[in-house]
């Protein structure tokens, strides 16, 4: 069989893939694991502040979209301060990146054997089902680069103004939009000089954007602190001047795009990442034959996307490149495209699903055997904690004890908050000047800010020479009693 003859057959095999996808998003939703550092440190950003604070800098080192905080403060507003409501906009905005996706999909790959496999691979992409299910922008991203990209292949030069708007509408959702829209301006631009035509639609569709400009860069100058300290957090996924470490990055992203299937040959870590971006290399190739201004734009967002890392101002790294993840995915699947026109087309998809079931069983698990410990340490203190404690908490665990606090109903008088450590020997300090007659409690997150000093060890090594020093959940988040 040439390809899907059967329209009966394809459409049972887009429904069970659109379920398949469906049920793995909703397993990570309603398993709802705990808050950790930066889903609490943003959830305290909506509920403690007014609406307009949104737009602003945000508290604990966070940065976000503002409509996408405003649209989730009212959600709040409107029913409970849950993990669940919280993290509702994500979820379903993942759900609808599944159909749009297919839809996507149908511009780039002509065969419809070729264009399940893309969606298979969406489907049971690791990533876009973690980020499903957690309260941070990055299914958002997901969804806008489908959708704006999608929006130009519908209607490329018609309506432009109602599109620019969508354009300009969306930079207030996703900051990799931002990205989108440079690298759509451009192919855009490139097509009017060339054809030397659509110059007043072209116009039409950057009006709306031009006039987005001066609030947008308002915006982002109020964040720019935050964007500064992120900028250290994330310094390793930048392009360096002589590109030397440009293959390692397209080799770490391409495992992190295809993250499934690294449980397989883990003997051989860069196998794998190799063998997947030359597929992904070969498809751009066969998309850039068949038609060259959709492999303009679809690559355009990736181009934008390594001048702004070359340039320091986007990180080439883990979830900030999420929003590319179909690119890569519709480059991956192009390549088989010429197998599954074979007769045997249909039957080498059947296998491929196959080979990938183990690899998807495993994520789904390892996703759901590691969720935040911020949780079961904060259960843990309230148990144990007595009337005239002190709790002791760094800036990476403030937020989750806070939230959690509230959440609970734990009220503490005796709350110390420490700065951000760069010596150890200046922290050992502090802690000597601790009045020995009183018991605390030190609650320490994984999450470590770059240069920081790593104050487990100074507490333990502080701790172990007093009358009582315990340890409780060695682990993600430490928790330490310090008394008599």
């Amino acid at each position: 069989m040439k390809s899907i003859k059967s329209t009966k057959i394809f459409y049972i095999s887009f429904v069970l893939i659109f379920i398949l996808a469906l049920l793995l998003r909703l397993d990570l939703y309603i398993f709802n694991r705990p808050f950790w550092f930066d889903e609490a440190a943003l959830a305290l950003n909506v509920t403690d502040n007014p609406f307009s604070f949104l737009f602003g800098e945000l508290s604990y080192y966070q940065s976000a979209p503002a409509m996408f905080l405003f649209e989730t403060k009212i959600l709040v507003s409107l029913f409970s301060k849950s993990e669940y409501v919280f993290r509702f906009i994500p979820f379903v905005t993942s759900i609808f990146c599944i159909p749009v996706f297919y839809y996507f999909s149908k511009y780039f790959l002509s065969n419809k054997t070729t264009r399940l496999f893309a969606l298979f691979l969406f489907a049971i992409n690791t990533n876009l089902i973690y980020y499903s299910g957690e309260f941070k922008p990055y299914a958002l991203d997901v969804f806008l680069s489908l959708a704006l990209l999608l929006l130009v292949l519908i209607f490329k030069f018609k309506k432009p103004l109602l599109l620019g708007f969508f354009f300009a509408f969306a930079l207030w959702y996703s900051y990799s939009s931002t990205i989108c829209a440079i690298g759509t301006a451009l192919v855009l631009l490139t097509l009017v000089i060339k054809t030397k035509k659509h110059k007043k639609e072209y116009f039409l569709f950057l009006l709306p954007q031009m006039l987005n400009l001066i609030p947008f860069a308002l915006h982002m100058s109020a964040i720019e602190k935050t964007r500064i300290f992120m900028s250290s957090i994330w310094s390793h996924g930048y392009i360096e001047q002589n590109l030397s470490n440009l293959t390692t990055l397209f080799l770490d992203n391409i495992f992190y795009i295809f993250h499934p299937y690294k449980f397989i040959l883990p003997q051989f870590p860069y196998f794998l990442p190799i063998l997947f971006g030359i597929i992904c290399i070969l498809g751009a190739i066969i998309l850039y034959r068949q038609n060259k201004f959709k492999f303009y734009l679809l690559l355009a967002p990736y181009f934008v996307f390594l001048f702004l890392s070359y340039m320091r101002i986007y990180p080439y790294y883990d979830r900030m490149t999420l929003f590319l993840t179909p690119v890569f995915l519709i480059l991956f699947a192009k390549s088989f495209e010429f197998i599954f026109k074979k007769r045997f087309g249909f039957l080498v998809f059947i296998v491929l699903v196959i080979f990938s079931i183990y690899p998807a069983i495993t994520s789904q698990k390892v996703m759901k055997n590691l969720p935040s410990q911020d949780l079961y340490t904060f259960l843990k203190l309230k148990e144990n904690y007595k009337k005239g404690d002190v709790i002791v908490l760094n800036q990476t665990s403030l937020p989750q004890f806070l939230y959690y606090s509230a959440k609970y109903s734990f009220v503490c008088e005796n709350i110390k908050v420490e700065k951000m450590f760069y010596s150890a020997n200046e922290y050992l300090m502090l802690l000597n000047t601790l009045d020995e007659n009183k018991n605390y409690w030190f609650m320490v997150s994984s999450v470590k800010f770059p240069k920081a000093v790593n104050t487990r060890e100074v507490i333990e090594f502080w701790g172990s020479n007093k009358v009582k020093f315990t340890h409780y959940n060695k682990g993600k988040t430490d928790l330490y009693y310090v008394g008599k």
